[in-house]
């Protein structure tokens, strides 16, 4: 277990027991949006925990799903940040653990709804994709977004229930063809309209394959159709899968993210995360940063590259 204040185990007690399935929840988790007066949510995509302090990954995509669909306005206040209209709400759904249903209050002290309730909405309070606007030719064509690579990191809100967040582990670690290459995800998943929120439980798809191809310069040599640097692989991955992780080799360690699959086709993409931790994120700090500086629950594996 990682935390980013060490402390009473109590504190994160309701995240770490249980069956396996609720643990994997409780660090690949689905991400929705939706504006204010609508009838449901979206679900976009899935995401993944990578830091205790509420860090999580995605594809790019899925996050800029709001814009590309056109149901949320947006104002650009800088050469590569937008700011949504303060109507659209996006957050990611977590199930909670009945065993806290009836926990005494010097254990958990929370309202009723909370307690009660079968999974909660942590809010996105911000996000980092990296791209750039394209201007057409033509002067009556608007600009077009262009991903640089089709990764995202974003920043959930607090725990509700209290405690750290479960990350999965990530690192820059190499990868090669012919490595074994696991997608964990929510697929096809349906919207949720408001009220039946806490019945629904999306199924967690497993999809695996190995390693076809990697293109570590992809954003100079554009050998893949896949923004940034990426790899194929051949497993099956369902729609609205975008954004889960791909735990690669042993699974130890999550080396990409899943962008797309070729229907009818055994053949996925992922892009790859060690080229993107040296980025920076809305912080101002980038992720190997945040992993040296030890702030945020971010696991530093020490070992072979071929982890």
């Amino acid at each position: 277990m990682l935390t980013d204040r060490p402390g009473p185990v109590m504190r994160d007690l309701f995240s770490t027991f249980g069956l396996t399935e609720f643990i994997i929840r409780q660090s690949i988790v689905p991400i929705v949006a939706w504006n204010e007066g609508d009838q449901g949510m979206r679900c976009i995509g899935t995401g993944f925990f990578i830091s205790a302090s509420g860090l999580l990954m995605t594809a790019a995509h899925v996050i800029r799903d709001p814009i590309d669909d056109q149901y949320a306005d947006f104002t650009k206040i800088g050469e590569k940040t937008i700011r949504f209209d303060k109507s659209l709400k996006m957050g990611v759904l977590i199930p909670t653990n009945p065993a806290m249903r009836n926990a005494p209050a010097e254990i958990f002290n929370a309202p009723d709804e909370i307690r009660e309730a079968l999974s909660i909405i942590a809010p996105i309070e911000w996000a980092t994709n990296w791209g750039q606007e394209v201007v057409g030719p033509l002067f009556h064509m608007k600009p077009e977004y262009k991903l640089d690579l089709d990764i995202a990191v974003c920043k959930i809100a607090a725990n509700q229930i209290g405690g750290s967040y479960q990350p999965l582990n990530i690192g820059q670690h190499d990868l090669r063809v012919g490595d074994r290459a696991v997608a964990i995800g929510y697929a096809e998943m349906k919207n949720i309209q408001f009220g039946d929120q806490e019945a629904y439980e999306p199924s967690l798809v497993v999809s695996v394959g190995s390693v076809t191809n990697v293109y570590p310069d992809n954003i100079t040599k554009k050998e893949a159709t896949t923004p940034g640097p990426c790899f194929e692989f051949d497993a099956r991955i369902p729609g609205k899968m975008s954004g889960a992780p791909i735990l690669v080799g042993s699974g130890i360690v999550t080396k990409g993210v899943v962008s797309r699959s070729w229907q009818d086709e055994r053949r996925a993409s992922g892009g790859l995360i060690a080229p993107m931790m040296g980025l920076n994120l809305a912080n101002g700090k980038s992720l190997l940063q945040l992993m040296e500086d030890g702030s945020e629950g971010i696991a530093r594996l020490m070992g072979a590259d071929r982890l």
